[in-house]
């Protein structure tokens, strides 16, 4: 056996180790306990778990078999999946860039992301201590490999982005009744400390900070605009709307289907089906300018006529969490490996900018 596959097995290896110790870092991180103390043990019966059950993908499916010993209670396929996308990212990062500084700090970005994005989808919370390891590394990385120029423009331009989508998008549909809401807020009051920041709900929240997403976001986009550069970080969002639309729209249209609210449907389906018309039919042929105005027009027409059914439903029903810190991390890491590709891909099939 060639040392090549030896060092990359054990690669693999540590990789698949170090997935374990993120799931507790995440884990332990939202239920506020040590790393360290106590050993690993089962979430329900706090029984702890042998060596052998502990062996990072291979126990999970080989030994205990996915449930607690002494409980039978049924282990997250979380554990598993971490763990493997781990191994997996490390053996391509090592086999892309070697033992370098490069690949160092980018395991550190890629190990951060991972425990921000299982905080964030469990629990709709992105820790600051997370954040600012992020943010630090890329900064890091981008004075290292481009200047600090390129890291700090990055950095402030992507925060105050993401703050300035944050608060518009906070007043495009705000519920209609909030400004009697804050009238009587002293007859339910909404405290909060650092203690239990993470449990607010998110229509407390929203009220309370007129901003439509989290302050973790804009952290995030932060730390992805350092890593980035500004340019790139705009392709990067556009990216994470693109995913996140794909991840969240069948289950959101599936929702307003069993609501009947079927005119959002149409407003939304109708902007959906224009858009993608148009995205066909201006890379087959070339359109005049009558005809593209035409398409704007009527986009334009469905998206503010789905923004005001949007704005009703939550005046109805309050807000709904939807993360978008993975989206961001995932984009921001794609754009990093291969943000030519997409903004060439953006330019010419999307904004037919390619000669621009």
């Amino acid at each position: 056996m060639s040392d090549y596959i030896i060092i990359s097995i054990f690669i693999l290896a540590v990789g698949a180790c170090i997935g374990s110790f993120l799931n507790v870092v995440a884990l332990r991180a939202l239920s506020k306990e040590s790393i360290i103390f106590p050993s690993s043990k089962c979430p329900k019966c706090s029984s702890p778990i042998k060596w052998y059950d502990n062996i990072p993908v291979l126990s999970y499916f080989l030994t205990f078999k996915g449930k607690c010993r002494s409980c039978g209670e049924k282990v997250s396929i979380q554990y598993p999946i971490v763990e493997a996308l781990t191994s997996i990212l490390f053996l391509v990062v090592y086999l892309t860039f070697g033992l370098t500084l490069k690949t160092l700090l980018l395991l550190i970005l890629l190990c951060t992301a991972i425990v921000i994005t299982i905080t964030d989808i469990r629990k709709e919370y992105v820790f600051d201590v997370h954040s600012w390891i992020f943010i630090i590394t890329a900064l890091v990385y981008s004075v290292y490999y481009h200047d600090v120029y390129f890291a700090f423009i990055g950095f402030i331009g992507a925060a105050i982005l993401m703050e300035f989508i944050a608060r518009v998008s906070y007043y495009l549909v705000r519920k209609n009744n909030e400004e009697r809401d804050e009238d009587d807020k002293d007859k339910k009051e909404i405290t909060q400390t650092e203690e239990n920041e993470e449990n607010i709900d998110i229509n407390d929240y929203v009220k309370k900070y007129k901003r439509a997403f989290g302050e973790g976001d804009t952290y995030l986009a932060a730390g992805v605009g350092a890593l980035l550069g500004i340019k790139y970080f705009i392709a990067a969002v556009a990216c994470a709307i693109i995913f996140q639309a794909i991840c969240v729209l069948p289950q959101f249209i599936m929702n307003l289907y069993r609501k009947k609210e079927i005119r959002l449907l149409i407003s939304l389906g109708g902007f959906i089906i224009l858009a993608i018309l148009y995205f066909l039919l201006s890379n087959i042929f070339k359109l005049n300018i009558f005809v593209i105005f035409g398409f704007v027009i009527a986009l334009i027409f469905f998206a503010i006529d789905t923004i005001i059914r949007l704005k009703n439903i939550v005046n109805n029903e309050g807000y709904k969490a939807i993360p978008f810190g993975p989206a961001l991390l995932f984009s921001g890491f794609m754009i990093l490996f291969y943000g030519s590709y997409i903004v060439y891909f953006i330019k010419k099939y999307i904004f037919l900018m390619v000669n621009l």
